[in-house]
């Protein structure tokens, strides 16, 4: 975990950085740089929720948690990547590096302004058709509503 602190604050150094080029509006939605993020990733967040997020060709992204679960949509906007998901969070995704730093606002509202939830992003080991955003199991979600899950963030 200390490891994983340490990563964080220099990562969060360089967003800082940056200043206001992460708020940029999108250029384009799904640009080739953001096929780059295309894949299934495993994201370690500092309060420690791990999630397991399927970035999926032509916007689509899922999102897995032990108490939650979410469909949602990505644009680029600026060198990131934000994900809008339906239970009203957002997470803007930067690379640096192979990982990507997550940033997690709940509710989504709170998005850029608020102090976010940290995390990194590692891509999980490919298998077959791991850029294609499969429907995910009804664990803790109604077939009617699979965004209808308890607050994990």
């Amino acid at each position: 975990m200390t490891r994983l602190l340490v990563i964080l604050l220099a990562c969060s150094a360089g967003l800082v950085a940056q200043g206001a080029r992460g708020n940029a509006p999108a250029k384009n939605n799904h640009s080739d740089e953001a096929a780059l993020a295309v894949g299934k990733w495993h994201v370690e967040f500092t309060n420690g929720v791990s999630e397991v997020c399927v970035i999926g060709r032509g916007g689509v992204a899922i999102v897995d948690e032990p108490r939650r679960r979410s469909r949602g949509r990505w644009v680029v906007s600026g060198n990131s990547i934000v994900l809008t998901f339906n239970d009203d969070r957002v997470e803007r995704w930067t690379p640096v590096g192979r990982r990507l730093v997550v940033e997690h606002w709940f509710p989504g509202s709170q998005f850029p302004t608020a102090s976010p939830v940290l995390g990194i992003a590692e891509r999980t080991v490919r298998s077959q058709g791991s850029d294609q955003p499969a429907r995910p199991t009804d664990v803790g979600a109604s077939a009617t509503n699979p965004d209808a899950t308890p607050d994990a963030h």
